[in-house]
């Protein structure tokens, strides 16, 4: 039986004080919204311009609650829409979404209804919208991890190069290295090397750009004091995490950064398996990398490290040292602390608390798995 479509807004009985709920199924061009109202009557249909949406959306009367479809360039979208008086944003989260509305339609007519009917019974799936000084930390450190991953490409490229045509040079990309493979004179690795030389040089400037907003923003100067942390990754890890707390507590934490384990369970049976994945691969990347890099500077750390990997082998351990930095992370902005003055490995919590309604992740607690 199809749903009756309400074509006129003359039907709502007083505008002003009904609220609306509007999906919107964004493109570059043209976006498709539905309309209902809170009892779930599909008030109106319509096709539109994109960039025509916030003038639509102001025509409607009263409070108005828009549910948009999350794109590439979402943010001056929500930026728009946001700024209209009685108008209530949420950006679907494309993953929650597809899990909750599977469908065999699949046109931005009923995806405009799903989204507004989600939003209508409180069932949406939202993104985190960070503030726009935490977007343009996220661009930036996207810059750099783009650069980066282009220089491995290219000394990877070198290296199999070198390796075709059977020449060994040591330490090819030293100086003196760099001279003899220039010396070579073949045409496929003197490209390579002036296209490694500026990819160098951007991601030096970027690095600079990168020390400069460290050195001003007061959470990643709290994270840059954890070991095995630099600038880099304390600005990455910050600008990633934003506004902290929307996460009860550091397993919320790492579980958005996908440093939990996977659970299996069905009736009595249940047992975990590898980390989840979810988030930011490239982040994930770089505090395994810290973590490396922390069990042979921290000692508390490296106990830690040596404990698991007895039990569960080095890559395990390794895994279970970077959650344990995400962990602090967290705990270091939840209470605007350095990591010396948060001292995990001591018990901050005070004799008066009751350790059963501890975080387990909380500094003081033990952490043997991930």
């Amino acid at each position: 039986m199809k749903r009756k479509v309400v074509r006129s807004r003359d039907m709502i009985a007083d505008p002003e004080d009904v609220p609306l709920y509007v999906g919107v199924d964004v493109h570059e061009r043209e976006s498709q919204l539905a309309v209902f109202e809170r009892s779930g009557s599909l008030l109106m249909e319509k096709r539109i311009p994109t960039s025509s949406l916030e003038s639509f959306v102001s025509s409607l009367p009263g409070e108005k609650h828009v549910a948009v479809e999350s794109v590439g360039f979402i943010y001056p979208i929500y930026d728009r829409l946001s700024r209209l008086p009685g108008c209530h944003v949420s950006v679907a989260n494309p993953s929650g979404v597809g899990l909750i509305a599977k469908s065999r339609l699949k046109h931005d007519k009923a995806d405009a209804k799903v989204l507004g009917e989600l939003l209508r019974t409180n069932f949406l799936p939202t993104s985190y919208m960070p503030d726009e000084e935490t977007r343009e930390e996220r661009l930036l450190i996207n810059d750099r991890v783009r650069y980066g991953t282009q220089k491995g490409q290219l000394t990877a490229s070198i290296k199999w190069l070198l390796k075709r045509r059977g020449i060994d040079v040591t330490n090819p990309f030293s100086t003196a290295g760099r001279g003899a493979l220039r010396d070579l004179h073949l045409r496929e690795i003197g490209i390579r090397l002036d296209e490694l030389r500026l990819v160098e040089s951007i991601i030096e400037r970027l690095d600079a750009e990168i020390g400069c907003i460290v050195a001003r923003n007061p959470k990643a100067k709290l994270l840059d004091t954890l070991p095995g942390v630099a600038g880099y990754t304390a600005l990455f890890l910050s600008s990633e995490l934003g506004d902290v707390d929307r996460f009860p507590d550091s397993k919320h934490a790492c579980a958005y950064l996908g440093l939990v384990p996977s659970l299996h369970q069905s009736g009595d049976a249940s047992f975990t398996g590898h980390i989840t994945g979810t988030g930011n691969k490239w982040l994930r990347r770089n505090l395994v990398q810290c973590a490396r890099v922390a069990i042979r500077k921290d000692m508390h750390l490296r106990e830690f490290y040596l404990r698991i990997r007895r039990k569960k082998g080095d890559k395990k351990a390794v895994i279970a040292v970077a959650r344990k930095l995400a962990s602090y992370a967290y705990w270091m902005l939840k209470r605007n602390q350095t990591y010396q003055e948060l001292a995990p490995w001591s018990n901050p919590w005070g004799e008066e608390m009751n350790p059963r309604h501890m975080d387990r992740d909380a500094p003081g607690r033990g952490e043997e798995g991930i």
